[in-house]
């Protein structure tokens, strides 16, 4: 079957997709992966790359121009959509494919896909990372501008799809909620695909850790105003790029909390180097206000990330990460709040930290990237064969 990847993120750093696009190709399938740079290195199949994006400034003013628009013409969505150099490009490239099927990566990508299958009866695969109509919900200013254009390209996308793939349970069952009558979406986890690193006991300095894009909505502020309240070997990384402002800020409220010598900022690490960084921390943190269904019912690259790594993990209390911490008994749950962090923290010492990575590691060889790729290949051998026009 010839598999476009639709992505409209950097791909080299987007490790769900480059997973996806190698699981297809070693199930003999011909793929063509199309994104923005950079392009991933050594890979084995295809890559088309789309025009760079242009300036912040220009990407938020034509988002601007583009969504507002559908709160009065829902159809302007699907109008305006093609008011994007790389989207247009991306056309012509599935055009000069024509594939069997379009692999869909989040909803900005399912009118290209409803293009494809349009022009060459393409079968659609909508994998959605996000709770994409609930991403932004906390925000009053997305829910204005934003919320009534994603719905509107989502839903009749996700309507013509022929399978629906999504991240945790969770979602699953929201986007059912969401759009009655759809049927029950495959959930293939963000699992890495790399061997769980070797058992490596406490030392005297316990590092915990926190790696992904370092943004607001991710609890970042909270756990800083916790490392005060810290036992003297606990000692904070941030490892993830951030925007030039949120940075500086974040470093400003360690310098204000009087902790910045006791937190360390360190840029990514390419996606096939993530599991081997993380595995020198002790423990990993991944804390989401619940604030929306999306970070509700989330199950990130970074929890899944940090068992592979072997760290005891402490998350919020939330119910999909709940209850692989549950089961496995490898961390803590905790809110969003500076003081209840550092509650958590100081309670672990080394042999209940040790015991939580050993039982990370026993959750990382059971929730593998095998189990989840085989969902994902039995998934596309049900697909019935593109209908050529």
């Amino acid at each position: 079957m010839r598999i476009a990847v639709l992505d409209f993120h950097p791909l080299a750093s987007d490790s769900r997709v480059l997973r996806t696009a190698e699981a297809l190709h070693r199930a003999g399938h011909e793929v063509l992966l199309i994104g923005y740079g950079p392009a991933p290195k050594s890979v084995p199949y295809k890559v088309a790359l789309l025009p760079d994006l242009p300036s912040p400034f220009a990407i938020r003013a034509g988002i601007l121009l583009r969504q507002v628009s559908a709160n009065l013409w829902p159809d302007s969505s699907h109008i305006f959509y093609w008011f994007h150099e790389g989207r247009r490009r991306a056309r012509e490239i599935l055009h000069a494919f024509k594939p069997d099927a379009v692999h869909a990566n989040d909803w900005n990508t399912l009118p290209l896909a409803l293009d494809a299958k349009a022009r060459f009866g393409s079968r659609i695969v909508y994998d959605t990372h996000e709770m994409a109509i609930a991403e932004y919900e906390h925000s009053l200013k997305w829910r204005l501008a934003a919320l009534a254009h994603v719905k509107a390209i989502e839903q009749r996308g996700i309507r013509a799809a022929d399978a629906v793939i999504t991240v945790s349970p969770g979602i699953a069952e929201a986007l059912q909620e969401a759009y009655p009558g759809l049927k029950t979406p495959s959930v293939v986890r963000n699992v890495p695909d790399s061997v769980p690193a070797s058992f490596r006991p406490s030392g005297s300095a316990i590092d915990v850790l926190f790696h992904g894009l370092l943004r607001d909505n991710r609890g970042l502020e909270a756990i800083i105003d916790s490392v005060p309240l810290w036992r003297d070997e606990f000692r904070l990384v941030f490892r993830g790029s951030a925007s030039p402002s949120y940075l500086e800020g974040l470093k400003a409220r360690a310098a204000a909390r009087g902790v910045e010598a006791r937190v360390r900022f360190e840029a990514s690490v390419a996606p096939q180097d993530v599991v081997s960084r993380a595995s020198e921390a002790d423990i990993g943190l991944c804390l989401l206000p619940d604030t929306s269904r999306h970070n509700r019912f989330a199950l990130p690259n970074k929890l899944f990330e940090y068992l592979a790594a072997g760290l005891a993990v402490i998350t919020s209390p939330l119910p999909d990460m709940a209850a692989i911490l549950q089961h496995y008994e490898c961390g803590r749950l905790v809110p969003v709040d500076g003081a209840a962090i550092a509650r958590a923290v100081n309670g672990l010492d080394r042999p209940a930290i040790d015991r939580m990575k050993r039982q990370a590691l026993t959750a990382a060889e059971e929730l593998s990237w095998g189990r989840e790729r085989h969902t994902l290949i039995s998934l596309y051998d049900k697909l019935p064969r593109a209908s050529h026009p």
